[in-house]
């Protein structure tokens, strides 16, 4: 179930960051840093957590950003682990 859902979350995770970048094609990795790689500047990390709490409510990645914002680990795959590991009921769309 784990792995379901933390293939459900990277799918949810990588499309946000398209939208974000306006980059429809781009090919994200697991092991991509939202700072380091696909290069989020503070205003697209803010919509970034925005995003993640549409789908999510009761989740705040604040917390986990201040844990891995150094040295790359803010990676799509950690952020997707994040939730996983995370009790929340999915906002209706």
């Amino acid at each position: 179930m784990a792995q379901n859902s933390q293939s459900f979350h990277l799918t949810q995770i990588t499309d946000l960051c398209r939208t974000i970048l306006e980059k429809d094609s781009l090919k994200i990795d697991p092991g991509m840093s939202l700072t380091r790689d696909l290069g989020f500047d503070s205003m697209q990390l803010m919509e970034f957590f925005a995003g993640i709490e549409t789908y999510y409510p009761e989740v705040a990645l604040e917390e986990w950003f201040l844990d891995h914002s150094t040295g790359g680990r803010d990676t799509v795959g950690s952020v997707a682990d994040y939730l996983s590991q995370t009790p929340m009921q999915i906002a209706a769309e």
